[in-house]
């Protein structure tokens, strides 16, 4: 056994020892992106250490067509109505239009349709929901062409059992932008959860904007004023 593997194994336990979840990253570029737009929730649910560092799980995993996978199996239902045309099919493949291109990657897609864009990408594999088996987590970008919101949706799928079954994915967050206007929300939020149980901590207003998602706030840095609210949804 080499020197460098029983180093990543001292690294392994340590990190275990602290609670934090193993997790394999497909995409880096991607999974720093989104762990840069939701850290707090990453951190409450273990996929980040409180300075923002993970542990790599050994994986020996030699599943290599995510991309071609991802495309011909996974339903498009957890894309939202009002973002842009959404373009019926049980799976991405049968969402394509004559009109509409499609360019493959070995990890994701993306889909040019007529009234709007897609880019799709496998990010990570991780237990995200605490429940003992681990999901693709998966990132798919839809942008108009007409303009209005455009969504990067940050969604659970279950690892294919076998050759043929469709997979359906369960939105985990999503990062919603007007122009430079960005808002995150969690389903299920973990740091909403945690900052609701910590006593020293101010209550944390939650409204359900968007079916089953919740906005994620964060309390104030200093004790309200007399014409400052006392919270604020966050804004990134």
């Amino acid at each position: 056994m080499s020197t460098h593997f029983l180093v990543l194994l001292c690294f392994a336990a340590l990190f275990a020892g602290c609670g934090v979840k193993p997790v394999t990253v497909v995409d880096e570029i991607r999974f720093d992106q989104m762990a840069k737009r939701m850290t707090r929730e990453l951190q409450a649910r273990h996929i980040l250490t409180s300075d923002r560092s993970r542990i790599f799980a050994f994986s020996f995993d030699s599943f290599k067509d995510y991309g071609d996978t991802l495309f011909h199996r996974l339903s498009p239902s957890f894309i939202f109505g009002d973002s842009g045309h959404v373009y019926p099919g049980k799976t991405f493949a049968a969402t394509m239009q004559p009109e509409s291109r499609v360019q493959h990657n070995a990890n994701g897609f993306s889909i040019n349709h007529p009234t709007q864009k897609l880019d799709l990408n496998m990010i990570a594999v991780v237990d995200w929901n605490d429940d003992g088996e681990k999901e693709w987590l998966v990132s798919c970008l839809v942008e108009p062409k007409r303009g209005g919101l455009t969504r990067t949706y940050y969604v659970l799928v279950p690892p294919p059992r076998d050759g043929t079954e469709r997979l359906e994915g369960t939105v985990a967050a999503i990062y919603e932008c007007l122009g430079l206007a960005c808002n995150l929300y969690v389903r299920d939020s973990k740091s909403i959860t945690r900052a609701a149980a910590d006593p020293l901590a101010l209550p944390t207003e939650v409204q359900d904007l968007m079916p089953g998602l919740q906005p994620v706030t964060t309390p104030p840095d200093k004790k309200p004023t007399k014409n400052k609210s006392r919270l604020e949804e966050r804004s990134l």
